[in-house]
């Protein structure tokens, strides 16, 4: 910004310098300091204006042409102020008249931001550095405008920027301890599983189960949404996904609000982070309720389609694709408005009522997928948002569900030492692996699992990742170095947290991420003993 002043103020000087020469040539013909004035005011990129001591425009170079929207011949006789929003433009006259009876100054020879108004009366924040010449006997005043429309907007996304990097930490803290907790009911409910036999019984604690589940969920999708969750594709069927998530489609859209499934009726596999999914399609069904606030239509929309070497519109590798779209029948969009849409902090709503936001995350995380976004709209008649992924075709859909009643995968008696934080947490993981046939040291911190691995040879080490006094990597790698057959596991309910995920791969220590379930972590125990 200091860069900026600084041109203003050399760009300023060199025009004033200039009409002082021009002051001393009386000759009709042109001479070549006009040629070299006319030369700078026609070709710099800030707009050049002059008025005369009654505020009138006597000069105005094509760059403020552009920037106001005006014709010089338009705006050349005018008062200056009608490049003014108000109340700045009915104050400007008494202001000039104080200014040259008293000489006080609130912008001439000072420069600041100010606001300056457009022909079709949009208002934009510029730059402004004024100066003033005696010409002819006649006090002058030149001034020297810049828009800094892009600069504010860098600014203020930098803010948002900022607040949603603080968001992202608290998130990141929040989801630690959260999900600690989900954790602890989790491994409640199977274990009570694998005791009760009694039908009812279970089917009510499988209904709480898939509540923790979903809870699970809600956590990671906010560490998404905050950019502090690794990405994590697996093959997913859209139409099951789609099913899926129209169960709590009526609480999140409102009872005015029809929900139609138009589903393939074959698969539609694409690799895809199911989290990241459920934000797309939340964030679009969001936007489409928005737009359709006296109630309407909602129809999301599933196919496989073909791209091939003749689909000019396409913006991804030809082959197979599926395309999930999600069209709505409200008040649609204009040509200006479509062209902006993806772009972060823009919105249409009301002040506090959008960040402008959801659908640059959107966008952001199609396009991490290998897809592309197209939309569709007509003032009144509704909007289309139409996404392609890559088929994933031929992979095979994982179960994001365990099956409770599998058989678990039970120890030989070997020896486990367990680090986590949390008591209650610890107490429920001891219990789970005792269960099983494992023996178990627990400990809370790396200083007494230090103290634990000297006294014993162990099998395997179970650790969480952020520790009070440390990092279980850092753990793990120093008791293998220690004890080259150890095997370890890292359980984290926060975020990546750092990791080194290379190394962790040569290390050949897997990272579970909290809350997981009793048959998640007795059979990620079982793979690493067996290896």
């Amino acid at each position: 910004m200091a860069s900026d002043e600084k041109e203003r103020a050399e760009l300023l000087e060199e025009v004033r310098a200039l009409r002082r020469e021009l002051a001393g040539t009386h000759s009709t013909e042109p001479s070549d300091g006009k040629v070299r004035y006319q030369s700078v005011v026609d070709n710099v990129i800030d707009g050049i204006i002059t008025i005369d001591e009654r505020g009138h425009i006597e000069s105005f170079n094509p760059a403020a042409a552009k920037m106001f929207g005006y014709d010089s011949s338009e705006a050349i006789g005018k008062p200056v102020h009608i490049l003014m929003p108000e109340p700045y433009a009915s104050q400007h006259n008494d202001y000039l008249e104080r200014y040259l009876e008293t000489g006080q100054r609130h912008v001439i020879g000072i420069g600041r931001e100010v606001r300056g108004r457009r022909k079709d009366g949009h208002e934009f924040p510029m730059e402004l550095s004024v100066g003033e010449f005696v010409e002819a006997g006649h006090r002058k005043f030149t001034g020297v405008v810049r828009d800094i429309t892009d600069r504010k907007q860098l600014e203020l996304q930098l803010l948002q920027a900022q607040k949603m990097e603080s968001v992202g930490q608290l998130a990141g803290g929040v989801a630690h301890d959260f999900n600690n907790q989900l954790g602890i009911l989790l491994f409640d409910v199977d274990m009570l599983l694998a005791r009760v036999d009694e039908t009812s019984l279970r089917d009510d604690l499988k209904k709480i189960r898939k509540t923790v589940l979903r809870a699970a969920d809600l956590t990671r999708q906010l560490l998404v949404f905050s950019r502090r969750q690794r990405m994590e594709p697996q093959p997913v069927d859209l139409n099951h996904h789609v099913g899926e998530l129209r169960k709590m489609m009526g609480r999140l859209l409102g009872a005015n609000i029809d929900v139609v499934l138009q589903l393939a009726d074959q698969m539609c596999i694409v690799d895809a982070d199911p989290g990241n999914l459920d934000q797309v399609l939340i964030n679009l069904c969001v936007n489409a309720r928005d737009a359709m606030p006296e109630g309407g239509v909602l129809t999301i929309e599933t196919r496989t389609i073909l791209i091939t070497d003749q689909d000019t519109d396409r913006r991804g590798k030809p082959g197979p694709y599926c395309l999930l779209a999600v069209h709505d029948s409200g008040v649609g969009m204009d040509v200006e408005i479509q062209d902006r849409v993806f772009e972060p902090f823009f919105t249409t709503k009301e002040s506090g009522k959008g960040t402008g936001l959801g659908l640059s995350v959107v966008y952001g995380i199609v396009e991490a997928h290998g897809g592309w976004l197209k939309v569709h709209s007509t003032p009144g008649k509704g909007s289309c948002f139409e996404i392609y992924l890559p088929s994933g075709e031929g992979t095979q859909v994982s179960s994001t569900a365990k099956v409770e009643e599998e058989e678990e995968t039970t120890g030989q008696g070997e020896l486990v030492l367990l680090v986590e934080d949390d008591a209650e947490l610890r107490d429920r993981m001891e219990q789970v692996l005792s269960g099983s046939g494992y023996r178990v040291t627990s400990c809370g911190d790396l200083t007494s699992a230090r103290r634990a691995h000297a006294s014993a040879r162990f099998d395997l080490l179970v650790s969480d990742l952020l520790l009070p006094d440390g990092r279980g990597t850092d753990l793990a790698y120093e008791l293998q170095d220690l004890s080259p057959g150890l095997r370890s596991i890292i359980v984290t309910g926060h975020t990546d947290g750092g990791i080194d995920w290379d190394e962790a791969r040569r290390r050949s220590c897997p990272v579970l991420h909290k809350p997981l379930g009793m048959s998640e972590l007795l059979e990620q125990v079982r793979l690493q003993l067996d290896d």
